[in-house]
């Protein structure tokens, strides 16, 4: 068994809710928290240097070994799930290969689902949200090789949300702690998927793909439609870039004409309220930056990791509905 997976059977399970229990009496990020203080550490560090006149190699030996510090604490938290086995070896299925017609009956599906679960979703119950992808979750069979959802894991309040939203950062995992993070400012429409997202990683997902994959599942699936359309309308949103490059412009657009209005409303009010919060300069630093990062724990795509969740709907349909066929 490689390591990656030695660790995301064995070891993680445990300690995600050991760590996850401990940060859980605190509403607060603990891991903002322990990224604060070891900035704040880094800067001692170098003032007290230049104040006792020490060496260079002194200061920089001493930021190397902080820095090795937090990020082993990370890894052994949390990230060392990029080094598990991917979805398919762990469900033994492969990916399907593309084929016209069958890709083509999916889209009609797809716009189906988009029309029919339209609805106008002004406000959103975040505990029923928890509770329901929570169950849906627990019941997923043992060789998906997530964890088991825990009572005491619930969204954390961030100290820098405005940071995020101007970055374009919609939830993110919290390493130090197993902690799971939904930026305040996603609206009703979007927390569901966002959610559901975020707390996959939690449970041991590291592929961005994979995460909206289990996101799009567990949110169909829901007998809530605000939160069957969250999955339909995130899907969209994830991966109109790859459908557009499959059928071309021109088919692109004929599939889009069997839309309704509502949902392209829906998809014009996101964007503005994003390009509202967004600061460009700042958002393009942190998506190198992320994508560089992706890139170095073996999600060798990168950012465009998120749009590949396609494939996975295509090839692991099976997966739907699954309580119900149990």
């Amino acid at each position: 068994m490689p390591f990656g997976d030695w660790y995301a059977t064995r070891i993680y399970p445990g300690l995600s809710a050991a760590l996850s229990w401990l940060a859980s009496p605190f509403g607060f990020s603990l891991t903002e928290i322990v990224v604060v203080v070891a900035i704040v550490l880094a800067v001692w560090i170098f003032v007290r240097a230049i104040h006792r006149h020490k060496a260079w190699w002194r200061c920089l030996l001493g930021e190397a070994a902080l820095v090795l510090g937090v990020m082993a604490w990370l890894y052994v938290g949390w990230g060392f799930n990029y080094f598990r086995s991917d979805i398919y070896t762990r469900t033994g299925t492969t990916p399907m290969p593309y084929e016209e017609a069958e890709f083509q009956e999916f889209l009609e599906i797809f716009a189906e689902e988009l029309n029919e679960n339209w609805c106008e979703v002004e406000a959103i119950d975040p505990e029923a949200v928890e509770w329901e992808v929570k169950a849906w979750y627990a019941a997923l069979p043992a060789e998906c090789g997530l964890c088991q959802p825990r009572r005491w894991q619930h969204p954390k309040k961030q100290l820098f949300n405005r940071l995020y939203s101007a970055v374009g950062v919609l939830g993110f995992i919290g390493p130090a702690f197993d902690e799971m993070h939904v930026n305040h400012d996603v609206s009703p429409l979007e927390y569901p998927f966002i959610f559901a997202h975020e707390y996959s990683h939690v449970l041991g997902v590291s592929n961005e793909a994979e995460a909206n994959f289990w996101a799009f599942e567990a949110c169909r699936a829901s007998e809530d439609p605000a939160i069957r359309y969250s999955a339909w309308y995130m899907l969209l949103s994830h991966t109109a870039g790859n459908i557009r490059s499959i059928l071309g412009p021109e088919a692109y657009e004929a599939w889009g004409k069997t839309l309704i209005p509502e949902v392209y409303v829906d998809l014009e009010l996101a964007s503005l309220h994003w390009a509202d919060l967004r600061w460009d300069w700042l958002a393009r630093l942190q998506h190198r930056f992320y994508n560089f990062f992706l890139k170095q724990n073996r999600i060798a795509e990168g950012t465009a990791n998120y749009g590949q969740v396609l494939r996975l709907v295509l090839s692991l349909s099976e997966f739907h509905d699954h309580g119900e066929e149990e």
